[in-house]
């Protein structure tokens, strides 16, 4: 357990390094001693509740992928709905994680709930993450198909057309290959012979074994949609956030504020900072600075630092103080005992097999 505690403080300590940057560069600009915090005291409060609600609805929407997957494993009828609620909100606290690995703790947990293998739930993690990266190209791929001219990205347009649709064609690619027994061994094969990486083939066959149910295709339809909520719900989210800095909510703005979500999103999880932090925060004001500011004159650049960092509270960090008060308050239900000798358990199998240990962590 240490080395898990260890690298949630150390994620802590570099979300922290990297909020003074941002504040910083907010600084240096002059953006945030002479407007951001003017901003927030414009903003109304009462519409703070509304944004909680809304993340409330985008884990719902989380849970019921979670508890989805549980069924696949043959877990779900093991469990509790109160268990299962308890071991997932309080994993939110494990994104701040660098590479957020210490979210395979929730397969210890179900472990020891249910007895499900820790191999065989430990798929589950990268699957909810694929779903979520397919219900943001989805999306992403709609708005621009029919956004057109709404989305002015000037000479960004046809790079971000490029980005999304080739995005779009690997995950889909991805998911065909896997499908496929026989054409998924002829990739591993040809793993097996990259020097470097053929050393990882082993694990990559244990793992396509033990993870090939979760990724088939009559599974990730329906968890993809759930995923699409989730979108939907931190969408909303947004858009009632520019709504309280005076927008006028049109359908030109939703497009908008999709695609900016959609685009941080994206942007925040190939960056592998502990939540995105910082990087998610600059790509918003970037985008809204951007695509937003110009038609609207009332926006001011402050008020779109301002959105940037209420957005990044509630779309991230508002289900992290969540999932740090759950697991608080169960602590004595969740770390246990029985998890330390778990754990023990499987640092002793990865000295057994250090192929596993080098692909986990």
């Amino acid at each position: 357990m240490r080395k898990y505690r260890n690298q949630l403080i150390g994620g802590a300590l570099i979300v922290l390094v990297i909020y003074i940057f941002v504040l910083l560069i907010f600084d240096s600009t002059g953006q945030f001693n002479e407007g951001v915090l003017q901003a927030f005291v414009v903003f109304p409060m009462s519409l703070l509740i509304v944004l909680a609600l809304t993340q409330v609805s985008a884990n719902l929407f989380r849970f019921l992928t979670w508890q989805y997957y549980l069924g696949v494993v043959d877990a779900r009828d093991k469990i509790t709905v109160k268990d299962s609620a308890v071991i997932f909100v309080s994993s939110f606290m494990f994104s701040v994680s660098p590479g957020k690995v210490a979210e395979l703790l929730k397969s210890v947990f179900l472990k020891m709930k249910t007895g499900t293998p820790i191999a065989r739930s430990a798929p589950i993690v990268l699957a909810e993450r694929i779903a979520d990266g397919l219900s943001v190209v989805i999306t992403l791929t709609v708005t621009l198909l029919i956004g057109g001219t709404s989305l002015p990205l000037g000479d960004y347009y046809d790079i971000s057309r490029g980005i999304v649709f080739s995005s779009a064609a690997i995950i889909f690619a991805g998911l065909i290959v896997v499908q496929i027994q026989p054409l998924a061994q002829f990739c591993l094969n040809i793993l097996a012979k990259i020097p470097l990486i053929n050393r990882l083939h082993g694990w990559f066959a244990h793992f396509y074994e033990s993870s090939r149910e979760i990724f088939s295709i009559r599974h990730m339809i329906p968890v993809t949609a759930l995923g699409m909520g989730v979108y939907m719900s931190s969408t909303v989210g947004f858009f009632i956030i520019l709504w309280g800095f005076g927008l006028t909510m049109t359908p030109e703005l939703f497009l908008q504020v999709a695609f900016i979500v959609g685009v941080a999103s994206a942007v925040g999880a190939l960056s592998f900072v502990p939540n995105g932090a910082g990087v998610t925060e600059l790509t918003n004001f970037a985008m809204l600075v951007a695509m937003v500011v110009p038609a609207h004159p009332q926006f001011t650049v402050p008020m779109a630092g301002a959105a940037a960092l209420l957005q990044s509270f509630f779309h991230k960090w508002f289900r992290v103080l969540v999932g740090m008060a759950v697991a608080f308050v169960y602590r004595k239900r969740l770390f246990t005992t029985e998890l330390e000798a778990e754990l023990a358990t499987m640092q002793a199998e990865k000295h057994h097999h250090p192929i596993a240990e080098g692909a986990v962590s």
